[in-house]
């Protein structure tokens, strides 16, 4: 009964994002004209830059529209039905006692942020590009002024790679694409990812402004599996019979434009809408179907990177599992493995925030441990407040 229901849910994806890649190529949610225009640093202060951006604006407004009209919805419906049907907890998948901040979390948002602002407009500030060196993350190749080059435009369009590029570039760009894949694996999710901050930035926006998340349980994370892997074919294939994954990828209308550069919108434009609005209510949520970062993940067994686990020390509490934003039960459920690194995990470290068994969970590099599990880092979001005694 499951698998038939799985494949009718994936039937009705591929459907669904057929009739979206028909209406890619005619129905652009926004398009520049054709004086798309190379950026300099003169024109990032000009009314001409401001212009650019608009895509942009009604991209945000639109989604906090969606975001004002759904809390609405929620509210009257809770009041409707007068119990908690329809409340959503602070707690679950991607949330967390508020605590003290751990140096780990602080210098994976600098770095994020860092990162992110260098991949955008480093190119145009400091002249710096690598056009052979590939990094596998969703820097969006439409950017022609960021630092270095992504590989995804030629992962998702190989049939471009083999016709336009000598064969030396072809070496160099697999061998730095796989070399940043084996030194860095999924921190690229949790730490570079221009998408990524974006997401966190709008999980840090929803508790700032004390709205519930939601908090998804195992047949929504089930749901996002069909989605998921037509993703990666389409990522994978959609090149090969004439289409451009570019139109539906949400990082397109983010990189581009920031730069200054003129892209047009297609199905691109509606999802990151999708992305803003659900990214509000559950953390990274684009990541649970992003194709790139899976592919990366796929190779987590030759990454540096570890999520480690002592099970004599954890006691099932099931709080790992409670934080992680990607859903992954394994992290607690597993008795026997010290190795609990997954496909999925993209190495943000709440599980390991929010453990409180000394030492049960850590973060490993090559072996060494750079975070780990602390009772005392959890308490401390318990702690009572001084200042009212």
């Amino acid at each position: 009964m499951r698998s038939r229901k799985r494949i009718a849910a994936t039937a009705v994806i591929c459907i669904a994002f057929f009739a979206l890649a028909y209406f890619a190529l005619y129905l652009p949610f926004y398009k520049f004209g054709p004086e798309s225009y190379a950026t300099s640093l003169k024109k990032i202060f000009s009314i001409e830059y401001i212009k650019t951006l608009l895509p942009l604006f009604i991209i945000a407004v639109i989604s906090a529209l969606g975001i004002i009209l759904t809390v609405y919805i929620r509210n009257a419906l809770m009041k409707k039905s007068g119990n908690n049907a329809y409340s959503y907890s602070n707690r679950g998948h991607g949330n967390a006692p508020k605590q003290k901040p751990a140096l780990f979390m602080i210098l994976r948002w600098a770095i994020m942020i860092v990162f992110s602002f260098m991949m955008i407009w480093g190119g145009l500030l400091f002249g710096l590009r690598s056009t052979n060196i590939s990094l596998p993350v969703f820097s969006c190749p439409a950017n022609n002024v960021q630092m270095t080059e992504s590989s995804c435009y030629f992962l998702s369009h190989p049939k471009d790679l083999f016709e336009e590029l000598p064969l030396k570039n072809i070496i160099i760009f697999y061998l730095s694409t796989m070399l940043f894949i084996v030194l860095l694996g999924r921190v690229m999710c949790g730490f570079l990812c221009p998408m990524g901050l974006i997401q966190d930035v709008m999980d840090k926006l929803r508790k700032k402004t004390k709205v519930r998340g939601i908090s998804p349980n195992e047949k929504i994370y089930s749901a996002f599996v069909p989605i998921k892997w037509f993703m990666v074919l389409m990522f994978f294939g959609i090149g090969f019979i004439g289409g451009n994954f570019c139109n539906f990828c949400p990082a397109i209308t983010v990189s581009p434009i920031l730069a200054g550069i003129g892209v047009s919108l297609y199905v691109s434009g509606f999802l990151m809408i999708f992305v803003l609005i659900g990214g509000f209510f559950k953390r990274r949520l684009f990541c649970n179907i992003c194709p790139l970062g899976y592919i990366v993940g796929l190779f987590h067994k030759v990454s540096l990177f570890r999520i480690r686990k002592d099970c004599q020390a954890c006691t099932e509490c099931g709080a790992c599992y409670e934080a992680c934003p990607m859903g992954i039960k394994t992290i607690y459920t597993e008795r026997e493995k010290n190795d609990v690194t997954e496909a999925s995990c993209i190495m943000c470290g709440e599980c390991i925030r929010c453990c409180p068994e000394d030492n049960a969970l850590s973060l490993t590099c090559a072996g060494r441990k750079i975070y780990t599990a602390s009772r005392k880092n959890v308490m401390s979001g318990y702690a009572p407040d001084r200042k009212r005694g």
